[in-house]
């Protein structure tokens, strides 16, 4: 008898145990009544500068992710077309500290490692490449804290802003001395731009673009040179062909090109094999009395995303040769000013190189 009774002591153990561990995952995968809350996310949208493109305004997809406050993901969601034009979107998450990241414009490879991360420090590791952006609509980014109750729900509000710098050619002056007359702004185009972010920002530059003005680091190869076309031309590279009578200043319209944060300061010094990294260059291309002249315009401030950097420039005398484009220029040569603004608001500093 007394085995028996171990026996059903047992099973009625077992069967507790089995209940116990049934209950404990039925709360795992369901929250409990009030456990949930509506999270009410306004999207902004992007803000620019007077003179902005329409593809560093236009939303053509937007992707929200919200994490809870160890950093584990509660819920994702692709807006819908109904909600972007709301400029809102109401999500169901559970209680409590929530993060809340919005990816914009994101699609192939990038959007698709963003949809398989289970952790906010995951998603802040998803890497991107200057390529991702497109004339349609550049990549951006927006993060922003809210708390969620079971009564009130809670709210958050995304201002997305663009992992990419805009450099833009404002002006070119000929103050050439008169025999050389009027010249041909040819084209103009960056040199060693760094092609790699994540959407945390913190990636450290490992792909350049454009190297030492050239598509592959060969010496001679000068891009628009016959046969050597700039990387990223989309991003990178200004067709131009504009003549500009002597003491004459022509001011460009919506002549932008796109790089990533460079924080590196030493300017260029002529060809480097390997590759040195240098602060990103808007080198410029002019044609003076058929022949072309290069004039490199090291941004050396550091280039920071988001950001809108107008360069005037003033020519003085004659710029580089073709056999060595990238070398530092001598002032009495060219004359140039930087002008910084912030992309949102338009506030401005000035930096004369």
């Amino acid at each position: 008898m007394m085995t028996i009774k171990h026996s059903i002591a047992l099973k009625i153990k077992v069967l507790i145990l089995i209940l116990l561990s049934f209950a404990w995952c039925s709360c795992q995968r369901e929250p409990a009544p009030g456990d949930g809350g509506a999270l009410t996310v306004h999207l902004l949208g992007t803000k620019a500068i007077t003179g902005a493109s329409a593809a560093e305004m236009q939303v053509n997809s937007l992707h929200l992710y919200v994490f809870d406050a160890q950093g584990l993901l509660d819920q994702s969601h692709a807006c819908t077309d109904a909600e972007l034009s709301a400029g809102k979107a109401v999500m169901s998450v559970r209680t409590g500290g929530k993060t809340v990241y919005a990816l914009a414009n994101f699609r192939g490879a990038p959007l698709a490692a963003a949809n398989a991360c289970a952790t906010q420090a995951e998603l802040e590791q998803v890497a991107f490449l200057l390529g991702d952006n497109q004339p349609g609509g550049l990549l951006m980014t927006a993060s922003a804290s809210a708390v969620v109750t079971a009564g009130s729900g809670g709210s958050a509000t995304l201002d997305l802003t663009r992992p990419v710098a805009r450099v833009a050619l404002g002006s070119v002056k000929n103050s050439l001395p008169a025999p050389y007359g009027t010249v041909r702004v040819l084209r103009a185009f960056l040199c060693n731009v760094v092609g790699n972010q994540n959407v945390g920002g913190s990636a450290a530059p490992s792909v350049w673009y454009n190297p030492n003005a050239t598509p592959d680091n060969v010496a001679g190869h000068v891009i628009g040179k016959s046969g050597y076309a700039a990387q990223e031309a989309a991003l990178t590279y200004l067709p131009l062909d504009q003549d500009i009578p002597l003491d004459t200043k022509h001011t460009f319209s919506q002549k932008y090109s796109y790089a990533f944060p460079n924080a590196l300061t030493n300017p260029n010094n002529g060809h480097t094999a390997p590759f040195t990294p240098t602060a990103t260059v808007l080198m410029v291309v002019v044609q003076i009395r058929n022949v072309p002249y290069y004039y490199p315009v090291a941004l050396v401030g550091t280039l920071e995303r988001n950001k809108d950097y107008q360069v005037d420039l003033t020519l003085i005398g004659l710029g580089n040769p073709e056999d060595h484009a990238f070398d530092k220029i001598e002032k009495a040569d060219m004359s140039a000013q930087v002008r910084v603004s912030d992309w949102a608001t338009g506030a401005t500093y000035n930096e004369t190189l």
